[in-house]
Formats: structure tokens, C-alpha cells, sequence
């Protein structure tokens, strides 16, 4: 095999895997994965659940054109969307991007994204206009208004309809409203242990909202929100340690674990927000710094033992992958390659059948952040960077719209 065609098939492994695991359903296909805490469900959520699967096959179809990766994808997203249909009418539903509405219709534009097909788009703006309506617990990524925010620009580019913007202004007020501010900087709250922590990563810290309100910067204008992110940054470096991999943080100040090296807290999200605030702000100093946190996760290595997106191997490296598009490295591009084969020393052969793991032994949930799809989907993001982009991002700048 070429060595440039060792990404793309063993993408196409995991989709294969994963295919052969579909269910059929009322109104189109589920699969069983698992919760956060282990426990086998059937969600309709990005996280933990099929609407993340969806983001594998719509990309493979953009890659390879292959209509049985696309049939995957529309029978998936079909019982998304029948599932999740009563979540329109309700006001209490969630909205977040992980769990809730946002993340449905983000899975939605995704495939429109990949097929052009009309329906998709029209089924992510009646998500759109529910979210609009909606109300946040908190102001984080993963469950509050800066994931929301994320999803509304990111149609906002593809529909273009000011009430899309309009939409995420409002969920920028609502991270606005919930700020606390001292000399230190900006930070947001966390519930976590029935305590009130803050944190600096990016599902649910500070670079993860900052990122959001960069991105909402990028297409307001408004200079109250590039202070705001600045604050936060402020506050991200003022608790920033040093360990013998580098840069790192504690899940929060205190916390007297050893530092984590991942997607969803330290220095892998933290550097992916920075690299992505640097190139919408054109700062160098937060570049240097993403490199840092790139520096220090490739120190980490192999940190968790396992290849998926949350906790593992594919989550880190699109820090590298980022990093190679904003800085200009491809040295940067390598590193991806080392962790992405790496990672394909995952696959396991179970009589006969290829199987790919997620982020614990013996979990093989097809969903994208703790299963197989995920990194499925970072294998097809080595082989083509500029045509596979993150799904749960906005799309980034076009040169010429980056602040001169």
C-alpha cells in the first residue's frame, strides 16, 4: 500500500465497522453506544450518541463520493431527527452542541455540507430558529451558549440569513451576562462535585468560550467581545503550570490531581482555541503560545492510552493539524501523522472482522467522542486537512478575511 493511502483505508476500516453495527429503526438506523459513565444507550447526541457518527459518513462521501456512505449517513441523521423532532416545540429542551439541539443541527448542516442536499439545511435552520428561542444552564461548550454559538455561525456561513447572526449575539450576551471578572481576568463557572470549580479548557472552561466569542468577533465587529476574550486568555495564562511535559493545567485551580493532557481539559484544547483565536485576531504571541501547548502534548504522547477524540490520541492531534494550517508548519503535519499511526495500532482483528476501540478497553461504541467514529473521522482529516474540516467548528477564515 502507498504510504499516502494508509489514512484513507484505515478510515474506511472504521466506517466499515461501524456500518456493520448500524440498526434499523423507525424512520432510519441507531446504534447502540455508550454514556460517559459506560452504560450502553441509544442517544441521539454528538456526544455519546449516533448524531456524531453522522460526521464520519457525510465526510466520506465528500471524500470518495461512495453512495453507501452517504445512505449510512441519511439513515442515521433520519432517526436524529424523528427523535428529536418534539425538542423543536419546547421550550425547556436542551440546546447544547454536544447534547441538545444545536448539536442535531449541526449534524444536519454537516450532511448538507457534504450531499447539498436542500432538506438538511432546511432541517438545521428549524433547529436554528428553536435554539434561538432557547435558554443555557451555562455558558460552556459542551452544554451552553458558546456551543450554541459555534453552530448558529456556522450555518450563519452557509445560509447567510441575519437572523442566524442575530440568534448568536444572543447567546454572546447570555456568556456576557454569566462572566466573572477580578484582576486576573474572566472566567466562567463550572458546576462539578456540587461545587462551583472554573476551568481553563475547552469543553468546559474558559479557551472554549473564548474561542466562541473570537469566532463571534470575527463577524460583529463588536470590540466588547475581543476584550472579553482578551480577559479571558488573561485568566488562562494566570493559571497556567509547568510540569515536566510543559505548559499544563489543573481541571481547575486546586484540583489536586496531576494535570490532564486532552482534548477536553488542558493544553490540547487550550492550544486548539489559541491557535484558532490567534489567526482570527492575526495575534503572534497567542500563535507562540498554541505552540507551546502543542509542544507539551507532544510531549504527552500516547497520554491516555487509547485513540479517540475526548480523551485520547485524535483529539490531541488536531492541535497539530490546526497548528500546521495557521502557523504554516507542516512540521506540524507530521506530528499528526505519528499520532494517527499511532493510532491505527488500535485496530484489532477479531475473527476476521477489523474492530477499532474508543477511549476504554473493551468499549467499541461507534459514537464520535468516546467511540470509533471519531477517529475514523481524524483519519480522513491526515488525508485531506483542507477539504475534512472539524465539525464542531466554525469554518476557519479565508486568508482574505483575516485581520490585516
Amino acid at each position: 500500500m502507498p504510504d499516502e493511502d494508509r489514512f484513507p483505508v484505515a478510515a474506511q476500516s472504521v466506517a466499515d465497522s461501524i456500518a456493520a453495527l448500524a440498526r434499523p429503526a423507525v424512520g432510519g438506523a441507531r446504534w447502540e453506544t455508550r454514556s460517559y459513565t459506560g452504560k450502553p444507550q441509544f442517544s441521539t447526541g454528538v456526544f455519546g450518541g449516533t448524531a456524531g457518527v453522522v460526521f464520519l459518513f457525510a465526510d466520506l462521501f465528500r471524500v470518495t463520493s461512495d453512495p453507501k456512505a452517504r445512505e449510512v449517513a441519511e439513515a442515521a441523521a433520519m432517526w436524529v431527527e424523528g427523535q428529536s423532532k418534539a425538542d423543536l416545540r419546547d421550550p425547556g429542551a436542551d440546546a447544547g452542541l454536544y447534547f441538545g439541539l444545536s448539536g442535531h443541527g449541526q449534524m444536519c448542516l454537516h450532511l448538507y455540507e457534504a450531499t447539498g442536499r436542500e432538506r438538511w439545511l432546511r432541517d438545521a435552520q428549524a433547529r436554528a430558529r428553536a435554539v434561538a428561542r432557547a435558554s443555557w444552564p451555562d455558558a460552556h461548550v459542551l452544554s451552553g451558549s458558546a456551543g450554541s454559538v459555534i453552530f448558529l455561525l456556522r450555518l450563519y456561513q452557509a445560509a447567510a440569513d441575519q437572523s442566524l447572526l442575530d440568534a448568536a449575539v444572543r447567546a454572546g450576551d447570555h456568556i456576557a451576562r454569566t462572566v466573572e471578572s477580578d484582576d486576573q481576568g474572566a472566567r466562567w463557572d463550572w458546576q462539578r462535585e456540587g461545587q462551583v470549580r472554573f476551568s481553563a479548557g475547552f469543553v468546559h472552561g474558559a479557551s472554549g468560550i473564548a474561542y466562541a466569542l473570537a469566532e463571534l468577533w470575527r463577524f460583529t465587529g463588536d470590540n466588547a467581545i475581543k476584550s472579553l476574550v482578551h480577559d479571558a486568555w488573561r485568566w488562562i495564562e494566570a493559571v497556567a503550570l509547568e510540569d515536566d511535559r510543559g505548559i499544563c493545567w489543573n481541571r481547575w485551580p486546586g484540583d489536586p490531581h496531576r494535570p490532564r493532557v486532552q482534548w477536553c481539559h488542558g493544553a490540547p484544547g487550550i492550544g486548539l482555541s489559541a491557535a484558532r483565536v490567534a489567526e482570527i485576531f492575526d495575534d503572534n504571541d497567542l500563535r507562540r503560545f498554541a505552540e507551546r501547548c502543542a509542544q507539551a502534548t507532544l510531549a504527552a504522547g500516547d497520554v491516555r492510552n487509547n485513540p479517540s477524540q475526548c480523551h485520547g490520541l485524535a483529539g490531541n492531534a488536531e492541535l497539530f493539524v490546526e497548528l500546521a494550517r495557521v502557523a504554516g508548519d507542516e512540521s506540524w503535519m507530521t506530528c499528526a501523522s505519528d499520532f494517527g499511526d499511532a493510532a491505527t495500532a488500535y485496530r484489532e482483528d477479531r475473527q476476521g472482522e477489523e474492530r477499532w476501540p474508543g477511549d476504554e478497553p473493551g468499549n467499541y461504541s461507534p459514537d464520535f467522542m468516546l467511540g470509533s467514529s471519531g477517529l475514523g473521522h481524524f483519519f480522513l482529516r491526515l488525508a485531506r486537512p483542507e477539504e475534512v474540516q472539524m465539525p464542531l467548528m466554525v469554518r476557519p477564515p479565508e486568508a482574505s478575511e483575516r485581520t490585516p
